[in-house]
């Protein structure tokens, strides 16, 4: 009976186990920072998650007071940072290049709609690697400046968008760009080319202009010359019989 009761007991702890290791569904890394002498949370992520290339997605951006007083004046553990869309800006750092995004607050679908905190940056990856999201401008005139990059203990990194395509994989747009520029280069080559065969064959029709130009001036010099001999060729007398 004991080895009955244990195994299932065994397993259980298992599970638990295993899904307390298991990766958080929603990926945000989280970071507490002292600005005017309060505690604020940053939750940084996607909205979307896991990220893909070539998928319209947004920064995900929650701002929390941490044990203070919120600014309505209710006491709470946790209560939003208002105005921020208004004083903090985002860069998206990807590929070697980075933009600079506005925020918007997202509410709620409560009637009527809460605010909690969260801000939203609209942005569509289009190639898959290592990304950051730098949040910076000001809060109550004090300077924020905070990086926040992708990894295995913060959040998802951008995925190539082959991986969820079926049943045919679509190319990239930097692929389609590539080939498009591969035939441009092609296609410029060619007309190099095509221009100085032209030139190659225009200089051959000169020099065979030229040369039936010389030898018309020849024959007719030469012609000339004939009628010229003939004309003086001396008379013969005739005897008178």
């Amino acid at each position: 009976m004991k080895a009955r009761i244990g195994i299932p007991a065994v397993v259980m702890f298992v599970c638990i186990v295993l899904l307390a290791s298991a990766p958080s569904a929603w990926a945000h890394t989280h970071r507490v920072l002292t600005i005017n002498g309060q505690r604020i949370e940053f939750v940084v992520g996607w909205v979307n998650e896991p990220a893909y290339a070539n998928e319209i997605n947004a920064v995900d951006f929650w701002a929390h007071y941490i044990n203070a007083t919120c600014p309505q004046g209710a006491e709470s553990t946790s209560c939003p940072v208002y105005g921020l869309d208004q004083s903090l800006r985002v860069a998206v750092v990807l590929g070697g290049q980075s933009t600079t995004l506005s925020f918007s607050p997202n509410l709620s679908d409560d009637i009527p709609p809460l605010f909690y905190g969260e801000y939203t940056a609209e942005v569509e990856p289009t190639v898959p690697g290592t990304v950051s999201f730098i949040v910076f401008g000001n809060i109550g005139g004090t300077a924020v400046n905070e990086t926040f990059t992708c990894g295995p203990t913060t959040f998802e990194c951008v995925d190539p968008a082959s991986e969820i395509q079926f049943p045919q994989l679509i190319s990239s747009g930097n692929e389609l760009q590539t080939a498009l520029s591969s035939a441009q280069s092609q296609i410029t080559s060619l007309q190099s080319q095509v221009t100085q065969m032209q030139g190659t064959i225009q200089t051959a029709y000169t020099v065979a202009a030229v040369g039936v130009a010389v030898g018309v001036v020849g024959i007719a010099a030469g012609a000339l010359a004939m009628v010229r001999s003939r004309g003086r060729q001396p008379r013969r007398n005739r005897r008178k019989r």
